[in-house]
């Protein structure tokens, strides 16, 4: 797919992307077959859940949970929205689109923007990074997450607050899925969630 045939296809799908980097945008989806099937295949379900939120596309290698480079599919929604489901939606909209990436180490990567609000989206206190690598993990189709990353050494304060976040965000808390999705050591995880469990921050932790 040239350049000329990547612009079609971004003319022809329900909403407008706005490519930051565009050179760059288009040389990985040039590149990138199987990026260009998955936006299109996302794209109603985007429409669907986000029919008043702003999209972009752009290229990173820079985020701090995976080695490869990532085609960002950034989603700005206001704060209401944002706060209201954000993951949920997400998680939906892999799911759908599972037969695409069952497969496969996604290419694209969901990235939540609040409207008119400015965040570093690749640090790892970031609400936004935290919501983008918890969708992503969570359908992470193909046993990749564990050669992808690995633990980070980050303070206990930071591990609190992430795992604090983490289980707001999820219905069925499981002290593996934390470890894998937050990159986290296990042992770690435990102890943090038997301290929040005393001190009734968080509900019951499934074994």
């Amino acid at each position: 797919m040239n350049a000329i045939m990547v612009k079609i296809m971004l003319e022809n799908l329900s909403n407008d992307y706005k490519l930051i980097s565009p050179k760059t945008v288009e040389e990985f989806l040039n590149e990138n077959e199987i990026a260009n099937e998955i936006i299109i295949a996302m794209d109603p379900f985007l429409h669907q859940f986000f029919p008043n939120a702003n999209f972009s596309l752009e290229v990173s290698n820079q985020i701090n949970w995976t080695t490869e480079t990532k085609l960002l599919l950034n989603v700005g929604v206001s704060e209401q929205v944002f706060f209201n489901g954000m993951l949920d939606n997400f998680n939906e909209i892999y799911s759908r689109i599972e037969p695409i990436i069952e497969d496969i180490l996604c290419p694209v990567v969901l990235f939540p923007q609040i409207n008119n609000r400015s965040f570093d989206k690749m640090s790892n206190n970031s609400a936004i990074n935290l919501i983008a690598r918890t969708a992503y993990f969570n359908n992470d189709y193909d046993g990749s997450v564990e050669h992808e990353i690995g633990l980070r050494d980050i303070p206990k304060s930071q591990q609190k607050r992430e795992i604090i976040e983490y289980c707001n965000t999820h219905e069925d808390i499981f002290a593996q899925d934390i470890e894998r999705e937050l990159q986290i050591d296990f042992h770690d995880v435990c102890m943090i969630l038997d301290e929040l469990e005393e001190e009734g921050k968080i509900r019951e932790v499934i074994s």
